[in-house]
Order: C-alpha cells, then sequence, then structure tokens
C-alpha cells in the first residue's frame, strides 16, 4: 500500500505543477496580446512581425507540449 501511497503523492504533485503551468501559460499568452496590440499602435512596427511570428510559434509549440502532457 506504501507504493500506491507514492504513487497517488506523484500524480498529486503532477497535477498540481500542470495547473500551475496552465495558469502560467494563460498569463504569458495575454502579456503577449498586450505586447502585440502595443506594438501595433506604435509607428515602427515592421521588423517586429517577423519576431513576433517567431515568439508566436514557440509558445504555441510549448503550449502544445504542455497539452500533450494531459
Amino acid at each position: 500500500m506504501d507504493a500506491l501511497k507514492d504513487l497517488e503523492e506523484k500524480v498529486t504533485a503532477a497535477c498540481e505543477q500542470l495547473e500551475a503551468l496552465r495558469k502560467q501559460n494563460r498569463g504569458l499568452k495575454t502579456r503577449i496580446k498586450k505586447l502585440e496590440s502595443e506594438l501595433a499602435e506604435s509607428s515602427d512596427g515592421g521588423g517586429w512581425r517577423e519576431e513576433r511570428d517567431e515568439v508566436h510559434k514557440r509558445v504555441a509549440k510549448l503550449a502544445a507540449s504542455l497539452e500533450s502532457l494531459l
């Protein structure tokens, strides 16, 4: 029974960590949207679009990796 208790504790800890990562991911997505909005209002957004697209791809890949763990 000790093995089952250990497993339950590990699963609980993993679930808590996943939830914390989801929350962090939502915060990062919100921050990205805010920064994109601020940049769109500025006059010098041309070169930034490429960087934004790269960051967006990387964040999407990380989000997909987190989601696949569920």
